[in-house]
């Protein structure tokens, strides 16, 4: 009697290969603290958005706690004004103001970046879209409508800064002027006693243009 073999033949399954889902591609866009009106430039925003098909990441960067607040509400509303189905809005506030290392700490390939003309960024106050160029390989687009604003009332803290930072300076540069007194009264001597006289002048105009 022949035997049937009925067993069911063996099936080998290959695991199927997927790679990972590269991370989505972000327009940024650096929104300064000092901005009081949030929704001029939603609609151009939007409009890169859209053409480029990126997300939005809204940046801004703080320094006060007090106004930290009023930036995140600012951030919400631009953010609900730019959000549709086709793009999805976040926003981030750091501490800090180096726009250019921040951006550079969070920047994924694809990503592109807008500022606003007029915006200025470090001690010497360059052209923030400048500043981005050469430290980023990237596209920089322009946003209008920005008008830097003055800051009549500084918070109790920039002014408590602003002042040890002065008293620190004038305090050191003392102590300096004293240990060069001691040398030998000669042209050198002089010549030291204006050197710093000149560099602690500038140092205090520098340090408190950080707060004005």
């Amino acid at each position: 009697m022949t035997k049937l073999d009925v067993s069911p033949p063996a099936l080998t399954y290959s695991p199927a290969t997927h790679s990972d889902p590269q991370p989505a591609r972000r327009l940024i866009v650096l929104f300064p603290a000092s901005e009081p009106e949030p929704t001029n430039p939603a609609h151009r925003i939007w409009d890169i958005a859209r053409t480029l098909q990126t997300n939005v990441l809204l940046l801004s960067l703080s320094n006060d706690f007090e106004e930290e607040s009023r930036l995140r509400r600012n951030l919400i509303t631009l953010a609900a004004l730019i959000k549709d189905p086709s793009v999805s809005t976040d926003i981030l506030i750091e501490h800090g103001n180096d726009w250019a290392g921040q951006v550079r700490k969070i920047w994924r390939t694809g990503d592109v970046v807008a500022c606003y003309e007029g915006q200025k960024s470090g001690l010497l106050q360059k052209s923030l879209d400048q500043v981005l160029k050469s430290n980023l390989e990237a596209p920089i687009y322009l946003l209008s409508g920005y008008q830097p604003a003055t800051n009549p009332n500084p918070s109790f803290w920039s002014q408590v800064a602003a002042w040890s930072g002065s008293l620190a300076i004038i305090g050191g540069f003392l102590w300096a002027e004293v240990k060069i007194g001691q040398l030998s009264q000669d042209w050198a001597h002089t010549a030291l006693i204006y050197i710093c006289i000149f560099v602690e002048l500038a140092l205090i105009l520098l340090w408190n243009s950080l707060f004005s």
